[in-house]
């Protein structure tokens, strides 16, 4: 599909997108997280309420528990304001822990645990939910929208940001998605936004914004990568990882105390969790002792699953041995080597991401009793 020239700015099209479904008289939810996205979101939810008549502007937010300072103060400082209703959802589900390979979850302000320990507390006026999945933060058992309307919930979704979510834009066709689930639609106004649409917009507003994005570029994250999330996501974040601890020590010192590995993945990096061939030992040995024989027990089982799958895919359609580099060209699926399979199983892949063939694991298999995510945990 070709992009299609809208006539206007950016910022103009949003708020003609919320406008229209306000004044459609729709139940409108603003999704916010903290971040730079959600905060455009809001802002412009507020103009187009106030220009159809629809203040206050509802918010919802949930709770990550550990998400770096800056962001919850933004975010009571956001519930004070009179054309906001915020409601601060506690859901205490369960979180991945990419840096932890026997207990790839933690629970957010987890109930098994002594709430001291808690890296912070919720805001007296937080709301404790059941759902863990996070689209059940708008849902009309919630937020029931008026007889014959619908309930939209304002994501900050901006397909810049991946293939993924353009192609995902061009197959709901718009702006608006089909309904989830719960018979409810995201509202994606700022899609088209750059990242510097998204500054120039806080700044010739004057908007309030979460700092730790100051912080963070002050100590040389660029621009095009202020990311404000939960540091435990991702393997990835090691670089970040130790700013963060050089920037906010006294809650970082809370964190660690909270969930030991993330200081060690800090110290080391990637080489803590990824697997490390020995001396002279070929990638299918490494595979084989660091994702089976000495590997958790639920790694290992997806492990030798995964190894049998593409093992046997391969043999399928060659007679050469699978590949120990490289990536067999009819494999084709990013897991056609023994160091593809290493580098994918040695954390688990407990959400499928590169092993899609295999089903993501359920917190319920470390935590028995566990509830299930109903949908899709990513």
């Amino acid at each position: 599909m070709t992009k299609a020239m809208l006539g206007m700015t950016v910022f103009d099209a949003a708020v003609a997108r919320l406008r229209e479904q306000y004044e459609q008289g729709h139940r409108i939810v603003v999704s916010a997280s903290g971040g730079k996205d959600s905060t455009c979101c809001v802002e412009t939810a507020i103009i187009a309420a106030t220009q159809a008549g629809r203040l206050p502007v509802e918010v919802v937010t949930r709770e990550e528990e550990i998400i770096p300072p800056g962001t919850r103060e933004y975010l009571m400082a956001l519930r004070e304001r009179p054309e906001v209703d915020l409601h601060w959802l506690v859901a205490h589900q369960p979180s991945i822990n990419a840096f932890d390979r026997e207990h790839p979850f933690w629970w957010i302000m987890d109930p098994q645990l002594d709430p001291d320990l808690w890296v912070v507390q919720p805001p007296p006026y937080a709301e404790h939910i059941a759902e863990y999945n996070i689209e059940a933060m708008t849902i009309p058992a919630r937020f029931p929208p008026p007889p014959g309307k619908e309930l939209l919930a304002v994501v900050g979704l901006r397909v810049q940001e991946s293939r993924g979510r353009l192609f995902g834009l061009y197959s709901s066709g718009g702006y608006l998605t089909k309904p989830n689930p719960w018979g409810v639609r995201n509202l994606r106004p700022v899609y088209d936004w750059l990242d510097s649409d998204v500054w120039r917009a806080i700044d010739i507003n004057g908007w309030a914004y979460n700092d730790a994005y100051d912080v963070l570029n002050r100590l040389g994250v660029p621009r095009s990568q202020l990311r404000i999330s939960p540091p435990t996501m991702s393997s990835g974040s090691a670089d970040v990882l130790r700013l963060i601890a050089s920037a906010w020590p006294t809650w970082w010192d809370r964190v660690v105390r909270r969930l030991p590995s993330v200081r060690t993945f800090a110290q080391y990096g990637k080489r803590a969790v990824s697997a490390q061939r020995g001396p002279g030992e070929t990638w299918e040995e490494c595979f084989k002792r660091t994702c089976i024989l000495k590997a958790p027990a639920w790694i290992a089982e997806r492990a030798e699953l995964q190894m049998n799958r593409s093992v046997s895919g391969h043999a399928a359609h060659s007679t050469t041995p699978f590949p120990d580099v490289g990536m067999c060209q009819v494999c084709g699926s990013g897991l056609g080597s023994w160091k593809e399979l290493a580098k994918a199983l040695y954390l688990g892949d407990p959400f499928a991401v590169k092993c899609r063939s295999l089903s993501y694991v359920e917190p319920s298999y470390f935590r028995p009793g566990e509830p299930r995510w109903d949908g899709k945990p990513g």
